[in-house]
Order: structure tokens, then C-alpha cells, then sequence
């Protein structure tokens, strides 16, 4: 009987962990999900508990591993995950306390102060782009001044991806992706201890794990960890990639200009490009592969328009039948345009304004359901072009995934407002496909990650501009940007108004 070398991935994102394993040319043969739950003990804190996530990822490599066919002989671990965050452990390898998330936001006055102070400026110059509130260093010097105990039995700071890499090997290590902002100097993709001494926290220079590239073989399953796992002891494991640059990887993007987006609760852009950029207005990561890196620009615009336009425009109506409303207005809607940023948090991408909201503009009363339901899919669509315009490399060619990229509108629409051809691959896990890659590129199963990419990514579904539709949309981009610039007096005004005057009325 011939053996079938499997590839395991897991994936371990904020509200979902899944194991997916694939055979070498991409494809799924068995899949285990757990979900997660986040806590949160205080405005603006956002926890998990790290022995939980741990053993979720273990009950799902176990059910992974029992569903194999005899056949099938796994060649390693690869493991992706949400990024950022503080997950800090002790001498022991214990959790100092539990996981504080990316999407925390305590240490925003840390950063205030380093801005106010020209820290902030430095960091940047170092390694090319701004922390957020809910990166590991502001994270640190947060916890330093609030929980001085726990901070001092900080001795490995590592992301959720490196956590399960120690607990499936033992070994302390972190990748270049996760290590760039803001530990790296851009210029030699070293780490550069002088951060700690910039934010006067020198002895936290100790603290950062060794250095791991995503394709290196960091260690083995130990015999702990197999028996928690159901994997045999001494199965390789890689260094990896946090989700967002995994994402690209498995959605088809593997070289300088490749373009990926997600279209999920939120939207991500990010095209690969030769070394780091001078540009900061998005996040820019070393890959630590083949000197590239990657740029990505994240926007809260996302799905929950859609969910939103469903509910209220369309009667609750499902999602998915927006598209046929949608499809009986013309391009252009009309002359309504519609300006996606519901969140109440305002934007974060392209530009940053907590005080962004989503209108639309041009409404008169011949407009009806279909004119606004288009303007939504228009809108959103309109703001990936927002986005994609501030990438540092051409786009010449878009693969998309996430959930929204079922919607052949969609699809078809950002095809259009790019002027450019659309990819959407096959699978539907492109966080994991992407680790998979890593692992056959780890073990020698493909000479490149191009021609690992190009053997192990399917592409299920093209769209190509339509050329007049496409002229439509040039111009109306241009409406949607200038407008959107022009709304933030009013933004920062309906505000004010209503934080001072009928603040119980507030979101």
C-alpha cells in the first residue's frame, strides 16, 4: 500500500480554531473545528485563557488525526493564528495571566504618550510601521505600570501561533511576521533590543524568543504533546506565519505584486512586495522568505453591511438574496453612493478616523430597495479600490477569499472598480492552506513557494473588468473618495453634538 504524506495545518483564529489536513497538492482530506471564547473584564479589554485555546487545538489534531485513512502519513505541523496580542509565559512555560488580544485596546494611552514624547516616530523609522494598542510591546509596558507582579514574572513573550508551537515542541521561538512591528530593524530583519531602551523598558529585551524564519524546523512533537494530540512523538513542526500573511499564501499570492484580499466582519489588503517599503499608512511584515515582505492595509468596512442592508433595506431577507435586488439596479445605482464605515469605531483603513460613519449620499424618492442594496455591494467595493489605491505596488492581478467572496456580485463588482481580473481559489480556508504550503516548503515537497503555490492552490472562479462598467466606476471612485475626505468636519461635528447634547442617544 502506498503512504499519502499529509500535511497538518491549524489555524487558530480569535472565535475559531480548525485543524485541516491536506494531502501535498492542496487537497483537504479531513477537517476538525472548535470554537473559542473571548473574555472581557473591562471596557476596552479583550482576554482568552491560554490553557483553553491550547487544549481546543489539541481536541481538534486529535480528531484530525483519528479521521485519517490508514494510508496516510503525516510529514508535520504548521500552525497560523491570529496575530499580535501578549501571550506571555513564565520560566516554567506556565501563563503568566491570561492572553490579552489584538483587538485590545488598553494600552491606547501608552501609545498616546510615546506619540507625544517622538517614541512613536523612532519606532517607526526602526521597523517601517506604527504599533496598535494591541501589540505585545504597548502591551508590556501596560502591563509593567498596571500589573507590575505579572509583569515580573514575564519570561517569554510569544503570539498565539508560538504558544501551541511551544506546547506541541517545547521550544520558545517567533517568526519574522509576528516579530517585525516592532522588534525588527528594517534594514537587516534582525531583532533590534534598542526598542525595549526607547520605551524604557530595557530588561524586556530578554524576554523575545529566538528568531524562527516561517519555513524552519523549530522541533518535535514531544511525547506530552502526543499524547495530548494523538500525533506521534517527533513529528516536525514549522515556525509559520500569523493568519494575515498565511491568507495571502493560500489564496495564491506567493510573489512581488501578488495582491490578496479578504472580504470577512472586516476587510484585509495586502500585496507582497520586494523589502520593506516607505510607506506607513499600513502594516508592513518581513516574511522572512526570499526577502519579501508583506504590506497589508485592514479596513473595519466589511460585512456587516450586508448583514445590515439584509435586516433593514430587504425585510430580513438572508444575505445571499441581496444579490438578485441588487442585480435590478443599474451601475452606478442611480446616483445614490453609499459610504460603508458602520463600525463604532469608526475607520482604521485607508485613513484613520474613530468618528467615521456609513450614509449614503444622493437619495431622492425615486430610489428604491434595489438602488440602495446595489449602492451597499457599490460601497463596499469602492472601498477596497480606497484601500488597494494606498498599497505600495500595482495591482495587476487580485485573488479574494473569506466569506464574502461566495457573492459572484461582489466578486464581479471588485473586479470592476479595480479594472483588473479577480481570483477566487478553491478552498475555503486559505489561513490553513497557507501553513500547508509552509510545511511542503519546509520539508522539500516543492523546490519554491511559487511552485508550491502554483501546485497546491486551485483557483475555483475568475471575474474580468467589463471595460464600460469599469469607466463608470473610475469616475465614481473619484466621487467616493472626495467625499468621504469631505465628510470628516462633519464626522468629527455630529460627534461632538452628540456626545455633548443628547449623549443617552449614542450608539
Amino acid at each position: 500500500m502506498n503512504e499519502t504524506n499529509v500535511l497538518l495545518a491549524v489555524d487558530a483564529g480569535t472565535s475559531t480554531i480548525k485543524t485541516v489536513a491536506f494531502d501535498t497538492a492542496g487537497n483537504e482530506l479531513a477537517t476538525a473545528t472548535r470554537e473559542t471564547e473571548t473574555i472581557r473584564p473591562a471596557p476596552g479589554h479583550v482576554e482568552q485563557g491560554m490553557v483553553t485555546v491550547w487544549e481546543r487545538t489539541a481536541a481538534t489534531l486529535r480528531e484530525v488525526s483519528a479521521a485519517l485513512p490508514e494510508e496516510a502519513a503525516p510529514i508535520g505541523v504548521s500552525i497560523t493564528g491570529q496575530g499580535d496580542g501578549l501571550w506571555a509565559i513564565t520560566d516554567d512555560g506556565d501563563p503568566v495571566r491570561n492572553a490579552i488580544l489584538w483587538s485590545d485596546s488598553r494600552a491606547a494611552g501608552v501609545l498616546e504618550e510615546w506619540e507625544a514624547n517622538g517614541q512613536l516616530a523612532s519606532i517607526i523609522d526602526q521597523c517601517g510601521s506604527a504599533p496598535y494598542p494591541g501589540m505585545s510591546l504597548p502591551l508590556l509596558a501596560w502591563l509593567a505600570r498596571e500589573e507590575p507582579a505579572q509583569f515580573e514574572q514575564v519570561s517569554t513573550i510569544l503570539s498565539c501561533k508560538d504558544w501551541l508551537k511551544y506546547k506541541l515542541t517545547g521550544e520558545r521561538t517567533l517568526d519574522n511576521t509576528e516579530a517585525t512591528v516592532p522588534y525588527l530593524n528594517k534594514s537587516t530583519e534582525r531583532y533590534d533590543s534598542s526598542v525595549f531602551e526607547l520605551v524604557d523598558l530595557p530588561a524586556a529585551a530578554d524576554t523575545l524568543p529566538r528568531l524562527a524564519a516561517p519555513t524552519e524546523t523549530i522541533g518535535t512533537i514531544t511525547a506530552a504533546a502526543a499524547e495530548s494530540t494523538g500525533l506521534e512523538a517527533g513529528l516536525p513542526v514549522v515556525s509559520g506565519v500569523f493568519d494575515v500573511p498565511a491568507s495571502a499564501i493560500g489564496s495564491g499570492a506567493a510573489t512581488a505584486g501578488g495582491t490578496a484580499v479578504t472580504l470577512g466582519t472586516s476587510l484585509t489588503h495586502q500585496v507582497l512586495v520586494d523589502g520593506a517599503q516607505p510607506e506607513t499608512s499600513g502594516i508592513q511584515m518581513s516574511l522572512g522568505l526570499n526577502g519579501l515582505w508583506t504590506y497589508a492595509i485592514g479596513s473595519n468596512a466589511g460585512t456587516p453591511s450586508l448583514e445590515w442592508a439584509a435586516e433593514t433595506l430587504a425585510g430580513g431577507e438572508d444575505v445571499a438574496a441581496l444579490e438578485d435586488i441588487a442585480t435590478a439596479a443599474p451601475p452606478g445605482s442611480n446616483g445614490v453612493v453609499y459610504h460603508p464605515y458602520l463600525s463604532t469605531t469608526g475607520e482604521r483603513g485607508p485613513f484613520v478616523d474613530p468618528n467615521a460613519r456609513g450614509q449614503f449620499v444622493g437619495l431622492t424618492p425615486e430610489h428604491g430597495t434595489e438602488h440602495l442594496v446595489r449602492a451597499v455591494y457599490e460601497g463596499l467595493s469602492l472601498a477596497i479600490r480606497d484601500c488597494v489605491e494606498h498599497l505600495p505596488a500595482d495591482t495587476g492581478r487580485v485573488t479574494l477569499s473569506g466569506g464574502g467572496s461566495r457573492s459572484d456580485l461582489w466578486c464581479q463588482l471588485i473586479a470592476d472598480c479595480l479594472d483588473c481580473p479577480v481570483a477566487v481559489p478553491a478552498s475555503s480556508e486559505p489561513g490553513a492552506k497557507g501553513a500547508a504550503v509552509l510545511l511542503a516548503l519546509s520539508q522539500a515537497e516543492y523546490p519554491s513557494l511559487e511552485a508550491a503555490v502554483d501546485r497546491m492552490v486551485t483557483i475555483d472562479r475568475r471575474f474580468e473588468p467589463r471595460d464600460e462598467v469599469a469607466a463608470q466606476y473610475e469616475a465614481l471612485y473619484e466621487f467616493f473618495a472626495e467625499s468621504r475626505r469631505e465628510m470628516q468636519s462633519v464626522w468629527a461635528d455630529r460627534a461632538a453634538v452628540y456626545n455633548e447634547a443628547i449623549s443617552d442617544r449614542t450608539e
